[in-house]
């Protein structure tokens, strides 16, 4: 939705609209868990063809109806039928009679309703029909009569507006029908027949009034609904503007309508259907062609909305087309109490978000995130993205400060705050989702705002991940890529899901992702059912459940060629690395504990790096306060290991022998770490001499990487050598220790660059086109690291 409308909105929801009807409170409770079972992954085809609608109106038909008029016959070529059909509307208008309203609003009479009756054929307009309260247009079918914009110097009466409207006055108990037509906007000029067709003409090129005329945005839409209106079985296409506006209206039904860019037509990338602050909205049984532009729906600030059983088509070859990752999709921003049932989504997704991204006046001054909101039974094909997104979200006032906690009814008049209304409460159960680029499912956001528990039950997440990236930025951490993932909340249930991948190489990493890498982490999450039930995973790489608080940092630097691949050392942090796992094509080939048994392109030699042999003792000098010896009694790689006794407290350490050195080159020392009893702060360093003998010690300042006398702690550190450098040292230290105490130190290294880790390839692993992936893990929780990957051509 583009702003420029958006910012006109203004919230109009009531305290009483804050409470869940018992209707669908009931709808959101309860457990149907329909989606475990597999579904085809067919969308139904884009057709013309009604759905539900009844039959066009007759001549016949009209002429039996004393409150009908037909129009006159549309002129033909150029001329305008404007008049004559202004003619035809006033007429009909005389023969309504208004509803007959009690003092409580109800209405006790209902009104007399008129219909003007258009001919099949064309209606060139040089403005926007406005219709009465109670006056309906019905055409002689969606393919046989159109409405087309006249863009010639008329366009101005188009700018903000529309091919059909209300007229400016409202009435209590009033209806209209828009009904059996086509509206065309001739954004390309006299192109939008019903001609299929797998490309709208010109993908992505302004309008031709645009260039031709020098028309502004924004000119064209198709119709602008009113309150208690009805619009069914229309056409959209060709339209530069919004095609349906729902702004500021109330019950409202859309139903049975085609919106496409067939027969050479193109349109602007305004929604399909946009809009705000309305109540009472129903969009059901529309159909969106894979020629359209623009969101197929996206309201601002409105409640009880339901949008049911629409399909929505889209392709990558359109997208590409016009320049775009994707289009097409579902958004509700800021809507509370809505209901999307039953759609089907090929290639486009249902996202649930707050007003927060808008221009921050009024209406979007104070802030709405999702609330008591459902998501059921809707199959999701081929996202781009993820397939249901929840994203909570605010924003900060001058004073830097978030917005103060407030309601629905609450409407912030000071210029230095803003409410954040609650939310939460939102349900999305028995969804298919298959394909998804990203997570099937995710909930993500400020964890500041989100103040009721959601619920994510039986739903169907097949292959995430597919064609896609390992993991997704929310903008609020990182989550990789799952079934379905949760970054924010307190007590949300997650339960009855079945997560599959079922490919040959599969990309879905875990089957539930709680919190995102380094950003905030759900609590109390309900992972069994009332009745025991659980989510159930199939064929994916990970673990069932994931927890990112307790991941490790990631292997960085990966890199691959026809005999190994080689990657940087993990960055040891408060969750210690306790080795890696390899990935081909989502399928594990290597469990390294520690890490790979030999340092690449060492340049200590076996004994010194392995101290397997005795040897290896005297390739190191140890400090002044540090007695070395080799300890035959364990080993991060092997049996052995070198063992450091403090002889004072302070600092322990030791040197490697002197290496050759290339001054501005970068050189890593690396080393893996125990400690015989108590844990210290272990550091990897460089020792640097000069042509002159100056000596320069250099040392990673990571105080994370503290050893224990179970397993083993690594730490590396990369500095690029100084100017007039001869030569360079491993230097190993550990801190702090106590006189007496005494810590082992293995698969030690000094390389040339940054990778300290390989897996060599066997002529039979080496599988062009494959992708190799590294994580590493933690010994006590198994959660893994972010994936690092990389594939050979």
């Amino acid at each position: 939705m583009r702003l420029s409308h958006t910012v006109r909105l203004r919230v109009a929801v009531t305290a009483a609209a804050v409470a869940l009807p018992a209707a669908f409170a009931a709808m959101a409770a309860a457990p149907a868990y329909a989606a475990s079972a597999a579904v085809s992954s067919a969308a139904p085809a884009y057709s013309l063809t009604s759905s539900v609608s009844p039959a066009a109106m007759t001549l016949a038909d009209c002429a039996a109806d004393s409150t009908c008029v037909v129009a006159a016959a549309p002129k033909g070529g150029t001329a305008d039928d404007y008049t004559s059909l202004s003619q035809a509307v006033a007429s009909a208008a005389s023969r309504t009679r208004s509803a007959v309203v009690a003092a409580d609003g109800s209405v006790t009479s209902a009104p007399v309703t008129a219909t003007v009756l258009l001919r099949a054929g064309s209606y060139r307009l040089t403005k926007g029909l406005a219709l009465p309260v109670n006056v309906n247009l019905r055409g002689a079918g969606i393919t046989a009569t159109s409405l087309v914009m006249d863009p010639t110097v008329n366009w101005k009466n188009f700018s903000y507006g529309f091919l059909v409207r209300p007229a400016d006055a409202k009435e209590a108990g009033s209806t209209n029908l828009v009904a059996d037509l086509t509206v065309n906007g001739n954004c390309r000029t006299d192109a939008g027949s019903a001609t299929a067709a797998d490309l709208p003409g010109q993908p992505g090129v302004d309008c031709d009034f645009r260039s031709t005329l020098g028309a502004s945005t924004n000119t064209g839409g198709g119709i602008k609904a009113g309150d208690n209106w009805t619009v069914r079985q229309v056409r959209f296409t060709n339209l530069e503007y919004f095609k349906l506006w729902v702004s500021q209206v109330k019950n409202v039904t859309i139903v049975d309508n085609r919106f496409d860019n067939w027969g050479g037509a193109e349109s602007g990338d305004e929604d399909n259907i946009g809009g705000g602050r309305n109540d009472g909205v129903v969009i059901q049984n529309n159909q969106f062609d894979a020629t359209i532009r623009g969101n197929s729906f996206d309201f601002v600030n409105s409640i009880r909305t339901t949008v049911k059983n629409n399909v929505v088509h889209t392709t990558p070859a359109v997208a590409a087309a016009r320049g775009v990752n994707e289009y097409g999709n579902m958004y509700f921003e800021g809507l509370t109490q809505a209901q999307a049932t039953g759609n089907t989504l090929e290639g486009a997704h249902i996202v649930l978000t707050s007003n927060a991204n808008y221009t921050h006046v009024a209406p979007n001054k104070d802030i709405t995130n999702p609330r008591d909101n459902l998501i059921a039974g809707n199959r999701i094909l081929d996202s781009y993205t993820a397939g249901v997104a929840i994203g909570y979200s605010d924003y900060l006032d001058a004073d830097g400060t978030s917005g103060t906690p407030g309601s629905l009814s609450d409407d912030s008049g000071d210029s230095a705050d803003h409410y954040v209304r609650a939310d939460g409460n939102n349900v999305v159960r028995d969804n298919v989702i298959e394909r998804s680029r990203q997570s099937g499912i995710i909930v993500y956001g400020n964890p500041d705002v989100k103040t009721a528990a959601d619920s994510i039950t039986g739903n169907r997440v097949v292959d995430a991940g597919f064609g896609g990236s390992t993991e997704y930025n929310t903008g609020a951490g990182r989550i990789d890529t799952s079934g379905i993932a949760l970054s924010v909340g307190t007590g949300d249930a997650i339960y009855a899901n079945t997560i599959v991948d079922d490919q040959d190489k599969p990309t879905t990493w875990y089957g539930v992702h709680l919190g995102a890498r380094k950003s905030s982490a759900p609590s109390g999450t309900v992972l069994t059912g009332p009745n025991g039930e659980k989510n159930t995973t199939s064929g994916i790489v990970g673990a069932a459940v994931r927890t990112a608080t307790l991941a490790p940092e990631g292997a960085t630097g990966l890199a691959a060629d026809s005999n190994s691949l080689t990657w940087t050392e993990s960055y040891a942090g408060v969750n210690t690395v306790a080795g890696y796992k390899v990935f081909r094509d989502g399928k594990q080939i290597a469990d390294l504990p520690v890490g790979s048994s030999a340092v690449p392109a060492n340049l200590l030699d076996d004994d010194a790096a392995s101290l397997e042999s005795a040897s290896g003792v005297s390739a190191w000098t140890a400090g002044s306060t540090t007695k070395i010896a080799r300890n035959t009694s364990s080993g991060a790689i092997g049996g052995s290991s070198l063992a450091l006794t403090a002889t004072s407290a302070g600092q322990i350490n030791v040197t490697g022998r002197k290496s050759t050195v290339t001054a501005g080159t970068t050189y890593t020392s690396v080393a893996s770490f125990q400690a015989s009893s108590t844990g210290r702060v272990v550091r990897a360093g460089l020792t640097f001499t000069d042509a002159n003998g100056k000596v320069t010690r250099l040392a990673t300042s990571n105080k994370a990487a503290v050893d224990s006398a179970s397993g083993w702690v690594t730490s590396s550190y990369s500095v690029v050598a100084p100017a007039g450098s001869v030569s360079v040292q491993a230097f190993i230290m550990v801190e702090g220790a106590s006189a007496g105490e005494t810590h082992f130190l293995d698969r030690l290294g000094l390389v040339t660059g940054t990778a300290t880790e390989q897996l060599s390839l066997s002529s039979s692993s080496v599988v062009a086109g494959s992708s190799y992936s590294v994580v590493s893990y933690r010994a006590d929780s198994g959660d893994f690291s972010g994936v690092s990957s990389v594939s050979i051509s």
